[in-house]
């Protein structure tokens, strides 16, 4: 996924490269999710892994218009395939969903003129409250940000408090870690840092942010006059 889900991550020319080589040189598929191509930062660009020599015929992307327009309810999304692998994909999806509503269809090409554009402002209110951004998103709709340093809370924890006192939703990082059945064992550094992490997402209006960011707003002045 590029950009990728949770960090904004977006891999250069040279990262998708690699994977490319290893694509060709065991003849293998490789399945993309491009669903926030149209949502880049700064001079970030989306490049899609088929454009690269010898990738277009290994390549299968999926997309879609629920993230970066913010019309999840519509479930509009589209796949590019090679032939032989887009026939399959038509047999099966014909017999699941059929089509999309043409009314939703024509919504969907107005949409893709104009993808919004949501982060600065919120990296600004999130930093301000004290929250760390270490992985500065270059795409995708969200933010990851590890918890103000005098936070005691686990991410879980703090997500259920913020629902609570705030009324703002954000999801725990943990989930976007290895977990207990990995192969390998954590250390009990590893754990703790997997706690304190958040994730943010921006895919709404700018006054439903404007309101999420004067309740973060609020809740970190009462929490500062309460211990002050």
């Amino acid at each position: 996924m590029s950009p990728h889900n949770p960090t904004g991550k977006v891999f250069s020319k040279e990262e998708l490269e690699v994977i490319a080589e290893a694509c060709c040189r065991w003849d293998c598929l490789a399945i993309t999710d491009e669903v926030y191509e149209h949502i880049t930062f700064d001079d970030k660009k989306h490049i899609s892994l088929a454009s690269l020599p010898g990738m277009q015929k290994r390549t299968i992307i999926t997309s879609s218009l629920s993230k970066t327009f913010s019309v999840t309810g519509w479930r509009i999304g589209w796949a590019i395939a090679p032939a032989f692998a887009a026939s399959a994909i038509r047999n099966i999806h014909v017999k699941i969903t059929d089509s999309a509503p043409a009314p939703f269809q024509e919504a969907a090409l107005t949409a893709l003129t104009s993808p919004p554009e949501y982060f600065e402002g919120l990296k600004k209110v999130l930093t301000s409250i004290g929250f760390q951004i270490h992985f500065k998103p270059q795409g995708s709709i969200f933010l990851f940000a590890e918890l103000p340093k005098n936070c005691l809370l686990s991410d879980v924890e703090y997500v259920k408090e913020l629902i609570k006192e705030a009324g703002v939703v954000a999801v725990p990082g943990c989930g976007f870690f290895h977990t207990k059945l990995s192969m390998e064992p954590l250390s009990e550094a590893s754990c703790s840092y997997q706690k304190r992490y958040v994730r943010f997402a921006f895919c709404k209006s700018i006054a439903t942010l404007a309101t999420a960011a004067q309740k973060l707003s609020d809740l970190k002045n009462a929490t500062t006059d309460e211990h002050s």
